[in-house]
């Protein structure tokens, strides 16, 4: 035996190996037999001793070992309940952006769509601009864009009846119309201005303009409240008006609503 081996055996820190028992009798042993002692216990006794120690000091040990195991059993379940709390903050978290993802693109849609419409309106505002000022300087609103709808007379000419003032007045009646800022309620508040102070020729005008800007259902409504307020006589001179203009469809659509609200004939 080493004596760090020994010491440890005889300060109890440690229980001794087998054979190291049986050396250390035998040697106890010997020493007490050349003084002529007896020993005071068999080695039976002895390994029964051995036996108990390594006993107590396994049962030590797996005490300390339980305590530890149970000790990294609940650090273990604290593991995995902070783990599963930050798999659902995760998952929360992954559905908060998805949803911005898509909050995002729709906004992206919705702001190239009124890119879209704004240029498109940029385009009218500039058109009709265009048509005012040649209107302006007496010359027929002609341009490769789209041309004024006043049907033409001998020379090329606009029409007499529509002097200047009133052709400016309709273009920008017309824009404030289909300007897409409007509400509903401004729009139709100023549909039925428009009738009650447009004559014949100039709501004619104003239909061509707005049908020419793909305003159909703005179209509609103004028929719709034309044909119903006004009397027979300014229906058919606009229906007239209209078919001069080419625009029969509209001088269809117009008669029919009038006719719809007052009857199968319109008076002449």
């Amino acid at each position: 035996m080493s004596e760090s081996a020994l010491s440890r055996a005889l300060s109890g820190k440690a229980v001794p190996e087998r054979r190291s028992v049986e050396i250390l009798f035998d040697a106890a042993r010997s020493d007490a037999s050349e003084q002529g002692i007896e020993v005071g216990i068999t080695l039976a006794d002895l390994y029964r001793l051995h036996s108990k120690a390594v006993a107590e000091q396994n049962g030590t040990v797996a005490t300390r070992l339980i305590a530890d195991l149970e000790s990294m059993s609940k650090q273990l379940r604290d593991a995995g309940d902070e783990n599963e709390q930050l798999r659902s903050a995760y998952a929360a978290l992954r559905a908060q952006q998805d949803e911005l993802r898509q909050q995002a693109s729709l906004k992206a849609i919705s702001l190239r769509s009124l890119r879209r419409k704004h240029a498109v309106l940029q385009r009218s505002a500039a058109t009709l601009r265009k048509r005012v000022s040649l209107l302006e300087a007496g010359s027929p609103a002609r341009s490769p864009e789209a041309a004024l709808p006043v049907p033409r007379q001998e020379g090329d000419r606009q029409r007499t009846q529509l002097d200047k003032a009133a052709a400016r007045n309709v273009a920008r009646r017309a824009e404030a119309l289909y300007d897409g800022g409007r509400q509903a309620d401004e729009v139709l508040a100023l549909l039925r201005h428009t009738t009650d102070a447009y004559s014949p020729a100039e709501t004619a005008l104003l239909v061509v303009l707005l049908t020419q800007h793909g305003q159909q259902e703005l179209v509609r409504d103004f028929l719709h409240i034309y044909g119903r307020d006004k009397p027979d006589r300014e229906v058919l001179l606009t229906a007239l008006e209209l078919l001069k203009y080419g625009a029969p469809a509209n001088a269809e659509a117009l008669l029919l609503t009038a006719a719809a609200t007052r009857g199968p004939k319109l008076t002449p």
